[in-house]
């Protein structure tokens, strides 16, 4: 796709249609699967409904950027009297789309984050990567309030230059507020993609199936190209600074922008449903999901507590070297759970093989 065809009013009118009704479907999907599961709705389904209004409503300042004839035009097609005609509502509508889309973005993210905490974290343990989790979460909420109160401050004292035309006199430090969120906005995309893959490797489970599920997961990896996408065109306009009002068309560099932008948060809306969505198709309910991730983390736990057991044991021999039996005396206690018989693997969720074994046990 061209420049030129992105930057269209048509193109931008079909990406954001288009991305707005599937995000509808998919998160409608979402909640039938959590019913038809009989799961909880946790944070991070909710999440998902200020996510997909502030992305509707992002979707909107389009579309009135677009019957104003600001966004989807060429600036040089502009006349005077239509340029100062539109300044305000143009003004008060990318104001508001800005914090918006700011908005959505972080309620992706977090919601993200949450499904992570959902199906990757034993309730109640201090876990390594529960920890992680809990800081992405808090990082993703202080991007979020810190850009938002950025947009809304970038004239400094003449807050009323946010809507009523006079930007390009007094919003001196819009550029670089606009160029640091993006870079931000892709380096915590980037965080966010890789989070699950170390657990899922983790799992007790074929090799086909650790791609498959990863996959299911890295489909979200379209949104990071337009982040990138994104990136490329803030750092064009950045490198013109205030100057690129008049140095660059700047309506088509803005409509690509937002092109970009609404492909990012359309697909990362539909993405991090697909996990879930894909579940019920697959027959692998959440819990037994969660089942599996936990007995691994269990797993670990279990060996390094052995592990420590082991060597408090090596050390009582060693300083004990006289009393051949006293060292073997703890597994009567606490450690005795370590030496009882390893009990079978239980298959992974929606095994074939599993469900002719039960087939056969109760015959």
């Amino acid at each position: 796709m061209t420049s030129m065809q992105e930057a269209s009013a048509d193109s931008l009118h079909a990406v954001a249609g288009v991305l707005l009704g599937l995000s509808v479907i998919t998160i409608a999907l979402r909640f039938f699967a959590r019913h038809r599961q009989r799961a909880p709705l946790l944070v991070d389904d909710w999440l998902l409904l200020p996510a997909l209004i502030t992305f509707a409503g992002t979707c909107a300042c389009l579309f009135f950027g677009e019957e104003i004839e600001v966004f989807g035009y060429s600036s040089h097609d502009s006349t005077p009297e239509k340029g100062k005609a539109t300044r305000k509502p143009s003004a008060k509508t990318q104001l508001a789309l800005n914090l918006l889309s700011i908005a959505s973005l972080g309620f992706v993210k977090l919601s993200a984050l949450f499904f992570y905490k959902r199906i990757f974290c034993v309730a109640g343990r201090k876990a390594t990567f529960n920890i992680i989790v809990l800081a992405s979460i808090v990082t993703v909420i202080c991007w979020m309030v810190t850009y938002e109160f950025l947009i809304g401050f970038q004239c400094g004292t003449h807050i009323e230059a946010l809507w009523n035309g006079t930007g390009p006199k007094y919003c001196t430090s819009q550029w670089p507020g606009i160029l640091s969120q993006a870079i931000s906005d892709f380096l915590l995309d980037f965080w966010v993609l890789l989070l699950p893959i170390y657990p899922i490797v983790r799992l007790q489970t074929t090799r086909a199936r650790k791609f498959a599920i990863i996959g299911v997961f890295l489909l979200a990896s379209i949104g990071i190209g337009s982040s990138i996408a994104r990136l490329v065109l803030f750092v064009e306009v950045n490198n013109g600074g205030r100057n690129a009002y008049l140095n660059i068309d700047l309506g088509r560099s803005l409509s690509r922008l937002l092109f970009y932008m609404i492909l990012e948060i359309g697909v990362g809306l539909i993405a991090i449903c697909l996990p879930s969505i894909w579940m019920v198709f697959a027959s692998i309910v959440p819990e037994v999901f969660l089942r599996s991730v936990h007995s691994v983390l269990s797993l670990v736990t279990l060996a390094s507590r052995r592990s420590k057991d082991s060597q408090e044991r090596s050390r009582t021999t060693a300083v004990k070297p006289g009393t051949p039996n006293s060292s073997i005396a703890p597994i009567a206690g606490k450690s005795a759970r370590y030496h009882e018989p390893k009990s079978a693997p239980k298959p992974y969720p929606g095994d074939v093989s599993s469900d002719n074994a039960k087939g056969h046990e109760g015959a």
